[in-house]
């Protein structure tokens, strides 16, 4: 009776055209029609027991659960314009769906806004240019991401090592088993996923996967608890049906919709970058043998620093200003005026204002050399938040 064309989504869409019908009337009872025989053969729910005797769009769709809805054909064009967000407000269709960055301790960032059609070429070309820089760590960043094609979902798994299974989709006609999309790109066996409250559909499929096969360590929030699966029913006008035909879950099957994702790593709200990367940065330096000095206290945001030497120091090489760094936590190393302050003492001020609220590391290297040329062995750091 009805043809269906599949198109996957962030969620997995099936595009339907209704009979066209001459008089507006008789093609809004069709559609009517259509959208009860949707519900009765593909809603994934309890189908409402006096759905034949409903009369408008509006009562069918009051009784079928949240993420259920009829579209009109602008609304619908929206939505596909911003790849199936499940807040419009959170898409920004002006910003580049995947952004980059090198953090401080050859750590590499990719943050997602989406999951688009395009979605992973991106992640490729900029994981690529991560590791030309010399990144050997790699955080994920899935913040505020609300899904996206199911498919980008899919392949993104593909580039974590330990992914046999993707995720268990569950319909009205069972459990399906979604594998992987198979890449030789593979990403750090140590890879940080962070999520947060906003967090759904797609994201969380990522999330719970590599949770489930322990290929990544996730990071943040509880995730939002949107584990249904939806479809797009389109009609001859341009308007769609959206409705839920089935439920994701884990690889192990873990409930996921009205319950999220526990990350293993918790994290408050807007820290999460800062979180793990503060830790890794205290990992690395530690393993490097660095001493770790009492954290400094009353920060102010125009903090000169004193480094105080046990002895006197031959303070006048030119690479002393090399050998000190502030570490911007969640970002790289900021400039820094190093001064000479008698003959065991430097004097490090920031170039600007450090971020008030804002977490830092100063790190001092090894390599100091003292006035009869005994050089320091090992480097030091302190952490410390601005007021």
């Amino acid at each position: 009776m009805k043809k269906l064309q599949a198109v996957l989504f962030a969620f997995i869409a099936i595009i339907i055209l209704a009979p066209t019908a001459a008089a507006a009337e008789s093609a809004t009872n069709t559609k009517i029609d259509d959208i009860k025989f949707f519900v009765e053969n593909f809603y994934y729910g309890d189908i409402p027991k006096n759905l034949n005797d409903m009369t408008t769009v509006e009562e069918i769709m009051d009784a079928l659960d949240d993420y259920s809805r009829y579209m009109s054909a602008t609304e619908y064009n929206d939505y596909v314009a911003s790849v199936g967000a499940d807040d419009l407000a959170l898409a920004d269709l002006d910003k580049p769906g995947v952004t980059s960055a090198l953090l401080y301790g050859d750590i590499g960032y990719i943050r997602v806004k989406t999951f688009s059609g395009t979605m992973n070429k991106d992640i490729i070309n900029h994981y690529l240019k991560l590791k030309k820089q010399g990144a050997d760590k790699l955080i994920l960043d899935l913040r505020y991401n609300g899904g996206g094609y199911v498919e980008s979902a899919e392949q993104l798994l593909g580039h974590f090592q330990g992914v046999k299974t993707a995720y268990e989709m569950k319909t009205r006609e069972g459990t399906t088993t979604i594998k992987p999309v198979p890449s030789k790109v593979k990403f750090p066996e140590k890879t940080y996923v962070l999520v947060n409250r906003y967090s759904a559909s797609a994201s969380e499929i990522v999330a719970a996967s590599l949770q489930d096969q322990n290929a990544a360590i996730v990071v943040g929030e509880k995730t939002k608890g949107k584990g249904t699966i939806q479809s797009f029913f389109e009609f001859e006008d341009g308007s769609a049906l959206k409705l839920t035909i089935g439920e994701f879950t884990g690889p192990k099957q873990k409930k996921i919709h009205h319950v999220g994702i526990t990350p293993t790593i918790k994290a408050e709200h807007d820290k999460e970058l800062t979180t793990i990367h503060e830790r890794l940065v205290k990992e690395t330096l530690t393993q490097r043998q660095f001493n770790a000095l009492e954290n400094v206290t009353t920060v102010p945001s125009n903090k000169t620093f004193q480094i105080h030497f046990t002895q006197e120091m031959n303070l006048t090489a030119t690479d002393t200003s090399s050998k000190v760094e502030l570490v911007k936590v969640g970002g790289v190393s900021v400039p820094i005026i190093v001064k000479q302050n008698g003959t065991d003492k430097l004097a490090v001020t920031p170039n600007k204002q450090m971020q008030k609220g804002g977490s830092y590391y100063l790190v001092i290297h090894p390599g100091f050399t003292n006035t009869v040329g005994r050089t320091t062995k090992n480097g030091t750091f302190t952490f410390f938040t601005v007021e």
